[in-house]
């Protein structure tokens, strides 16, 4: 009782078996689903409400504006909104000597540095030795807590680090520029 397409001498059939991955992907359901192929995710992902809490995620994460109820529990005087509003004002100054002088009033104001890598990586390049010891200082601190990856650094950030090297009179300025430039390249 040889089947249809059985050679009799060698016995191989000429049907070749399913793997499970090919019987999978007959039945429509791979071994990999995604979420996009799921049509309740995507009407959940549609929904106007959906749509709202990512925003309020984003600008959470991204360092924006907090939304109405997480501000009045985390930043109810709103000081986090004014020291951002008062970076911004820094970083929009229209030539280097406003920028310098805007530095000053800021660090007058909000003495203790934020944690935004770019910003510190602009304060690198001020003229006053104190102020880049202090922005040096805090990127350091960053970078020892894990919040100062090579992916997520300014991109600039290595080049002022090496200016300093070669520019600051402070040996001690140096020497911490060049470990830290070491570290994150």
């Amino acid at each position: 009782m040889a089947g249809k397409d059985r050679d009799d001498e060698t016995g191989i059939n000429g049907k070749r078996k399913k793997t499970w991955r090919e019987l999978d992907a007959q039945r429509g359901k791979g071994k990999y689903q995604s979420r996009q192929d799921d049509p309740k995710q995507q009407r959940i992902e549609r929904s106007a409400s959906y749509e709202k809490y990512k925003k309020a995620a984003d600008s959470l994460f991204s360092g924006g504006e907090l939304p109405k109820g997480l501000a009045e529990t985390f930043d109810p005087e709103g000081k986090r909104k004014a020291q951002k509003e008062a970076m911004q004002k820094v970083s929009e100054a229209p030539d280097r000597k406003a920028w310098v002088e805007r530095v000053v009033a800021f660090l007058a104001e909000y003495p203790e540095l934020p944690e935004d890598p770019y910003f510190l990586d602009s304060l690198l390049d001020h003229p006053k030795d104190r102020i880049v010891d202090k922005a040096l200082g805090k990127l350091e601190a960053l970078q020892r807590d894990g919040r100062l990856l090579k992916e997520k650094a300014p991109k600039s950030l290595p080049q002022r680090l090496r200016s300093l090297e070669m520019t600051s009179m402070d040996p001690d300025v140096q020497g911490r520029a060049k470990v830290l430039r070491a570290i994150i390249t």
